[in-house]
């Protein structure tokens, strides 16, 4: 349905443009065609003033044709155009965009090429035997191209998923080997969680590809998203928490043995013990009841004991606040970056949490 879409929009750009440049037959043709593959466009008005102007047309046309050379000088604004109209006309329509899209031509080309891969190697361009380096050169190129905020063309942002998850897979050792070894266009992705004490950060790769969070993570170092609420997530720097098993066979025993392996990881991590953070910087549960640090940063606690366990004044107490108001200035710091560089990219405009920093920064 898409590609009908994007080629309706094509085909009614080419009729519109043909009929401002009066080549009628041509607006027709192609203007029918982008209203069968698109019922939705508003064409009907423009094939409506088309036949309007028809009649006085033809009439025009024949008495043209009965005058001569002469009749050539009253001829109205729909007539044939000439060849140098014609070709300024079609050249214009292949060239530019609609007057309210904002993408162009070689954009739109760049989705519907990446969207037509599978092969993650095809959709980076880069052979089988590349590096590390290659793959990341690769992405970086691309991902500034079909980022949703730079490309605004019909499917960009599924292109960009796409090119994320090729970059996520091919960039670790352990998920590329298993991605040539089972040869799918979807790797086998586990989950490896990952104590930060704490934080309570858990790193994991998953199929569910946050193509964002990929992005900020390889231009700008990793870290929290930039959202207000802060969440306890971020990538692990491991990738695959299960060790690649033995390639060599290639057999269906091998294939099925490491199919199975994410499930046993996964029924193991249910029973090993793991140690919970005592805070956290946003809401959610079981962190529901909020306590505020002197300089005014809130906190939240799983118990309603913790300040029995945590009483005022006391080292413990002093100690946990200036931990949580340090994960909170470091927060607010990498995000603060973020924004200025978003800035200067030109996506964005207000930096709020640099001012948040500055607040913070003039509390204490």
């Amino acid at each position: 349905m898409d590609g009908n879409k994007d080629d309706a929009l094509k085909c009614f750009r080419i009729g519109k443009d043909a009929l401002e440049a009066g080549d009628r037959s041509r607006a027709v043709k192609f203007l029918t065609k982008a209203r069968r593959l698109d019922p939705a466009l508003p064409i009907d008005d423009l094939l409506t003033s088309i036949d309007g102007n028809s009649n006085p047309q033809s009439g025009s046309d024949a008495g043209g044709s009965a005058n001569g050379p002469s009749g050539l000088g009253s001829a109205k604004p729909f007539d044939q155009p000439s060849l140098r109209q014609r070709a300024t006309a079609t050249g214009s329509s292949s060239s530019k965009p609609s007057a309210g899209a904002s993408y162009t031509e070689e954009q739109i080309a760049m989705v519907r090429q990446l969207k037509k891969k599978k092969d993650y190697y095809e959709i980076l361009g880069v052979e089988r035997s590349c590096t590390v380096e290659d793959v990341r050169k690769a992405y970086r190129k691309l991902s500034l191209k079909v980022h949703p905020d730079k490309n605004k063309a019909p499917g960009a942002e599924e292109a960009f998923k796409s090119v994320s998850k090729a970059f996520q897979c091919l960039s670790n050792q352990e998920s590329r080997k298993k991605y040539d070894v089972m040869g799918s266009d979807e790797p086998v992705y586990e989950r490896r969680a990952t104590n930060h004490g704490a934080h309570g950060f858990n790193g994991f790769y998953d199929a569910d590809v946050d193509a964002e969070e990929i992005f900020r993570n390889f231009f700008f170092g990793g870290g929290m998203a930039p959202a207000t609420q802060f969440r306890g997530f971020s990538f692990g720097h491991n990738g695959m928490g299960q060790r690649g098993g033995d390639h060599g066979s290639g057999g269906s025993h091998i294939r099925t043995l490491i199919q199975l392996l994410p499930v046993l990881l996964i029924l193991l991590l249910n029973f090993m013990p793991s140690s919970e953070p005592i805070h956290a910087l946003s809401r959610s549960y079981p962190y529901e009841y909020r306590f505020t640090t002197e300089k005014g940063v809130n906190f939240y606690v799983k118990s309603t004991k913790f300040e029995q366990e945590f009483p005022p004044g006391t080292s413990e107490r002093v100690n946990l606040e200036h931990q949580v108001e340090r994960e909170y200035f470091n927060i607010l710091s990498q995000n603060c970056r973020l924004e200025m560089q978003r800035r200067q990219w030109g996506f964005i405009r207000e930096t709020p949490h640099c001012d948040m920093l500055q607040q913070f920064q003039n509390a204490a």
